[in-house]
């Protein structure tokens, strides 16, 4: 987990074998973010990553997606 000024990030490493329903489950948690994404990381395995904005709109408006890299 990083601290930024304006966000929270949260990464952490995906197994190389997972199952439909764990895959459905990260899904799930990544989509309630602001930010979401899945990476190669350094040592080459996989990165799931998600940035939640600190002062987020109260409104409904806000479209969440994948396409931002912090």
């Amino acid at each position: 987990m990083t601290d930024h000024d304006d966000h929270t990030r949260i990464e952490m490493e995906v197994a190389d074998s997972v199952s439909a329903g764990s895959w459905q489950e990260l899904l799930a948690v990544l989509e309630a973010a602001d930010w979401f994404g899945l990476a190669v990381s350094s040592a080459g395995g996989r990165l799931a990553w998600a940035a939640i904005r600190r002062n987020a709109p109260v409104t409904g408006d806000t479209v969440r997606g994948h396409t931002h890299q912090l």
